[in-house]
């Protein structure tokens, strides 16, 4: 379910590559395949993709701080 404003990624867990293209996608990974749940950036990350399902957090704002948690977590991801 790719939208315009999401970059494609792929995300690198347990040896499996994920394919995300959209905050929902994003969102199930974080709930599923995620190496930590405590740190600020997960939350924000959690709640930005969580609030495109409401409007209140764009597509683009919401791989942004999918991103950051990337990045805190350490997790390997490239752009697709």
């Amino acid at each position: 379910m790719s939208t315009p404003d999401w970059l494609a990624l792929v995300v690198e867990r347990h040896q499996a590559f994920h394919v995300i293209g959209c905050a929902e996608e994003a969102l199930d990974l974080l709930f599923t395949n995620w190496p930590t749940a405590s740190s600020a950036a997960f939350v924000l990350a959690m709640e930005a993709c969580a609030g495109t399902a409401t409007g209140t957090v764009t597509q683009e704002e919401a791989q942004l701080s999918f991103l950051a948690a990337a990045l805190d977590a350490n997790v390997a991801f490239r752009f697709a």
